[in-house]
């Protein structure tokens, strides 16, 4: 195979092709925009380091990349790259290898693996007693309505900001006690249990408080739904948790995720296996869902 450019013609070819890719296989709406663009960073390093051609891309030209990427300062704010900044950079060259082999062109090693996220910092946890003071914080409006299926969905169930989000009414299975995740990370979908308790709060939303939410005659199919009776977005869910969490008297910086990582968290403590955890948070590797054990020990 002859040498291909990587500036000019070719280089955008590459990034373009890269991104066509991407989208064929199904990734992520922020996947196909963002990896790309970090291609782009990539290639432009290639070239300072006089690597014209994807031959020229040794191991040692990638590591010197990731060095830099680690120690480059971060452009939207002071300091440097956050580790999980730093990843999206490592994923893209894996992503950007397969993409590379599975379209015959050429192999590209990659001699980097992800980095380990800060363990404790990073994850702040609920305990089982606050998790009680949220439920008991909610009221009988149709909002109070909405928080606790917003609990039963995020806390019972384990789901991701996006997730619950995307949710529609269709995808609550009442008969089986299943939820449908049609929107997962990477495409990857799947089902989650739901408790006889937390499918009576999201049932009580769906029959109360979303239809006093919602105008006459709408089509809107959303599972949760604004004061507008539009489908809800993150920062609005957001800040309603964050509403309900200085309610219940909690003092400690709590997301839509911090529900995630507390009912993980809280099902290891059960003896729950890691494996059947992984499941229920989609997990496509353990290293992923391994995170909550170490969690564990550092706050028994």
């Amino acid at each position: 195979m002859k040498h291909l450019s990587i500036n000019a013609h070719q280089y955008n070819l590459y990034i373009h092709r890269f991104e066509q890719w991407l989208g064929t296989l199904g990734y992520s709406e922020a996947t196909v925009k963002n990896m790309p663009v970090t291609l782009k960073e990539f290639l432009h390093y290639c070239e300072s380091r006089a690597a014209t051609h994807l031959e020229g891309i040794t191991a040692e030209i990638i590591k010197a990349y990731i060095n830099y990427v680690q120690e480059r300062k971060n452009q939207r704010k002071e300091g440097a790259l956050s580790i999980s900044q730093v990843n999206r950079h490592i994923r893209m060259l894996h992503l950007f290898s397969d993409y590379l082999r599975n379209t015959e062109q050429t192999h590209l090693t990659i001699p980097v693996q992800h980095i380990a996220e800060e363990r404790k910092s990073d994850y702040i946890i609920l305990t089982v007693e606050e998790i009680k003071q949220l439920w008991h914080a909610t009221d009988e409006t149709p909002y109070g309505i909405r928080d606790r299926a917003m609990l039963a969905v995020y806390y019972g169930c384990g789901l991701r900001k996006s997730e619950g989000i995307n949710l529609d009414v269709s995808d609550i299975l009442f008969e089986r006690k299943l939820l449908y995740v049609r929107k997962a990370k990477n495409n990857h979908e799947r089902y989650v249990p739901v408790t006889k308790t937390n499918l009576q709060y999201v049932e009580q939303w769906i029959l109360s408080g979303r239809n006093l939410l919602l105008p006459e005659h709408s089509k809107e199919t959303a599972l949760f739904i604004s004061e507008r009776g539009n489908r809800i977005c993150n920062h609005m869910m957001y800040l309603r948790l964050k509403s309900l969490v200085q309610k219940a008297g909690i003092q400690k910086e709590t997301g839509l995720h911090t529900l995630r990582h507390s009912i993980a968290t809280h099902l290891l403590q059960k003896g729950l296996a890691l494996e059947n955890i992984a499941l229920l948070l989609g997990h496509r590797c353990l290293d992923s869902t391994q995170i909550y054990t170490h969690i564990l020990n550092e706050t028994s």
